[in-house]
């Protein structure tokens, strides 16, 4: 890096994380609020910091929604990679479904799903990077689906990556419902999801 000296390693390091913890509460506030809901000063006020330094790190929300995406695909490689090392598809459905039901408990909304909600109001970079991890989301989805089906566990109409949309569909309309009805509806879909594909 040009300019760069030894001792100015540790004022690196102190910036990235910083960089890191405003990503890591934009992302709770967009789970909580969604992206267009909370201002650089709501953001700021949370961080502990001014909203010129905020600025500093990321200029315009555009720049820090793109850095969120890049964080959610991040978190996606790692929970995959956590995912895989189970042995069977019904575990690791089970894990995926767990997750989903705590996320129901403190109503807090998948930041995937957030943004989806927000696409027609998201810049066009952002509307890249979404589509994009939501791709991902399906072919995933699919993925484990269709190791089911060879495993001789599942057993459904259809082809892997159609109930891969029906389900992902189904608990994201339930996490809303959830939220706005306060009981067990979340529960209640992960149970008929498993009766559609459990053999």
């Amino acid at each position: 890096m040009i300019g760069y000296k030894a001792n100015d390693r540790k004022g690196l390091v102190n910036m990235e994380n910083r960089k890191e913890q405003i990503v890591n509460i934009a992302i709770d506030f967009i789970e909580k609020y969604g992206f267009d809901s909370f201002s650089y000063k709501d953001l700021s006020e949370a961080v502990g910091i001014t909203k010129a330094t905020l600025h500093h790190h990321f200029p315009k929300k555009e720049d820090l929604g793109l850095a969120v995406c890049e964080k959610l695909k991040v978190k996606a490689k790692v929970v995959k990679s956590k995912i895989d090392k189970l042995d069977t598809a019904q575990e690791k459905i089970k894990y995926i479904f767990d997750n989903l039901l705590n996320c129901a408990k403190t109503g807090d909304i998948c930041p995937i799903s957030s943004l989806q909600a927000e696409y027609n109001v998201i810049p066009d970079s952002m509307k890249e990077m979404v589509a994009d991890l939501s791709e991902r989301e399906i072919d995933y989805l699919s993925e484990i689906l269709e190791e089911g089906l060879g495993e001789g566990i599942f057993e459904f109409k259809g082809n892997p990556k159609s109930m891969a949309l029906m389900i992902l569909t189904s608990y994201k309309g339930a996490i809303q419902y959830s939220r706005a009805m306060d009981d067990n509806t979340m529960s209640t879909v992960v149970e008929q999801i498993y009766n559609q594909i459990m053999k």
